[in-house]
């Protein structure tokens, strides 16, 4: 719950975060007061501890222009998840590398079946009976574990991903397309295999 403060204390911490914004450091408690009319700097003071008192600030000890801004939670936070969309996987030939990261994303909580560790972008259309069509945003739960028939981000050869469904019975393990014309992936026992998440839902790309 937020702790409403009064319409001066208001008007003394609009005033600070407009000055940090246009000079990069807060005001002096005489530049407060003289920019609102107080003309005591006790007075100032007090509206300055009362603000921090109600966690709108902080005053650190012993340095001069000492007030920090203490940022206001978003009330989206709870339902939003902040994504780093890493490079681009492909959805048919792998050719995705890891080492990538292009940007982050504020995207819904709500559009995921499980909570989502970072998005890749799908090249290719080998999962288009999925759903999964090139250019989509795919969002990957990062875990080694997976069952038969679930969606996985898998990497293979080292440093190739890809998106596919798997096929996992005995000692057998395919990834599997859905779409025509394209070929299943047998990972070489030899290779560089692993499970690297599992499909939590996508963005349609544009």
């Amino acid at each position: 719950m937020t702790i409403q403060i009064t319409s001066r204390q208001s008007n003394v911490l609009a005033f600070i975060r407009a000055r940090i914004e246009r000079d990069g450091q807060s005001p002096t408690l005489e530049e407060i007061g003289a920019a609102l009319g107080i003309d005591n700097v006790s007075a100032v003071l007090k509206h300055v501890r009362s603000l921090e008192a109600k966690g709108r600030l902080t005053i650190e000890p012993n340095r001069a222009r000492s007030i920090r801004l203490v940022r206001e939670p978003d009330p989206m936070d709870a339902d939003t998840l902040d994504l780093p969309l890493i490079g681009r996987i492909a959805a048919g030939e792998p050719l995705f590398s890891a080492s990538r990261v292009d940007r982050s994303l504020r995207v819904s909580r709500s559009l995921f079946r499980l909570r989502p560790d970072y998005l890749v972008k799908v090249v290719g259309d080998s999962m288009r009976d999925e759903g999964i069509l090139d250019g989509d945003l795919v969002a990957v739960h990062a875990t080694p574990v997976a069952r038969h028939g679930q969606v996985v981000a898998a990497r293979v050869d080292g440093d190739r991903f890809t998106i596919k469904r798997l096929y996992w019975k005995g000692d057998v393990i395919r990834l599997m397309p859905n779409s025509p014309g394209f070929q299943p992936i047998d990972p070489d026992p030899t290779e560089d295999f692993a499970i690297e998440g599992l499909f939590a839902g996508l963005l349609r790309g544009s």
